[in-house]
């Protein structure tokens, strides 16, 4: 090499490092941008999807567009069996959906009733540090996919086409034939409480309901009993007996791309979208609520009681027939974690 040769190779390395010492290297030696495809449920306008809409913009001005997201709402990316599929093998990148429980049962103890009977509970039953939280990041993460939080929906409750005389009392047989999710779960705790169960796919329900195939059903909040059941149910009956909430989750592949900075601007953003999902479905409980009632829908409430019972009938009668599904050890560990809360709260 040359005396020269070596003069022009030395500049344009000097060049090379004061370019990436100012920022002016593009592509090859500045950090990749990561792409985050991020899959939804819901129709643009539902506030689930909301959430993912300002979670793409905090994050995207957070990290400086080093990480940009691409939201796909409405199932776009398939329902949420297949999107979980996704997510263990790195394929999609994130979900904001229903955790299936196809590879783990232990899964579904998120919908286990009466885990919370009202949204003072549900801050502190389904928050971080709280034992469910800590058993879904563990459950899910067994999987390989990263748990970042709860979103909360709303209060389950019933809606029905006819009303019996007993409803209040959990403990009566009543003659009302219940559609309930295809969950031991939900059939169990429905048939503990006297009613019959009927199994029919949720896209039959709405003509179930119209042609009397089912009488009500269990599995959806007043805001989902007005924006899809107004016109065929008669009665909703608040009985707050299960969170309808959804996962926010994320593939290991993407977490291993991201640096720990970003890590923590996503996990914080994903957090805080959680946390005002808790304020804004009480809201909405409230609202749609009040919208069935102006629809001339019988809106039956129960009290702090008759609450308490429907409680207690499910977490002394339902939760242990559930044992063999869920394990001793998350049984055991709800119950004492409730009996702590409940303790500390007096």
């Amino acid at each position: 090499m040359t005396f020269n040769n070596k003069i022009v190779r030395a500049s344009s390395a000097l060049m090379l490092a004061f370019a990436c010492l100012f920022g002016g290297v593009s592509s090859t030696l500045a950090a990749e941008t990561v792409k985050i495809n991020f899959a939804g449920m819901f129709a643009p306008n539902h506030p689930v999807t909301k959430a993912q809409k300002a979670f793409k913009k905090e994050v995207e001005a957070a990290t400086d567009g080093r990480v940009k997201v691409r939201v796909f709402p409405a199932n776009q990316l398939g329902d949420y069996t297949q999107v979980f599929e996704e997510l263990r093998r790195g394929t999609i990148d994130m979900g904001l959906i229903t955790i299936p429980s196809q590879f783990d049962t232990r899964l579904e103890i998120m919908y286990l009733h009466y885990l919370a009977m009202n949204y003072d509970e549900v801050r502190k039953t389904y928050m971080p540090g709280s034992y469910l939280f800590s058993t879904m990041e563990r459950l899910v993460g067994d999987l390989g996919v990263k748990f970042m939080a709860f979103e909360v929906d709303g209060f389950g409750g019933l809606g029905l086409t006819k009303l019996p005389e007993n409803i209040a009392d959990p403990q009566t047989a009543k003659d009302v034939l219940l559609r309930v999710p295809p969950m031991d779960i939900f059939k169990v705790a429905a048939e503990d409480q006297g009613f019959q169960t009927v199994a029919v796919p949720f896209a039959e329900l709405y003509t179930s309901l119209q042609t009397g195939v089912a009488d009500g059903w269990s599995g959806g909040s007043s805001m989902l009993n007005y924006l899809q059941f107004r016109d065929v149910i008669k009665h909703f009956v608040v009985t707050n007996n299960f969170i309808d909430a959804y996962g926010w989750l994320a593939s290991e592949k993407l977490w291993d791309k991201l640096t720990p900075e970003d890590r923590k601007i996503v996990r914080d953003a994903a957090l805080k979208y959680a946390l005002q999902s808790i304020d804004e479905a009480e809201e909405n409980d409230r609202v749609h609520q009040q919208k069935l009632a102006d629809k001339g829908i019988n809106v039956v409430k129960l009290s702090d009681a008759e609450l308490q019972a429907w409680a207690q009938q499910a977490r002394n009668v339902t939760w242990p027939k559930l044992r063999s599904r869920l394990t001793d050890e998350l049984i055991d560990g709800m119950q004492a974690a409730y009996t702590m809360q409940q303790a500390a709260a007096q």
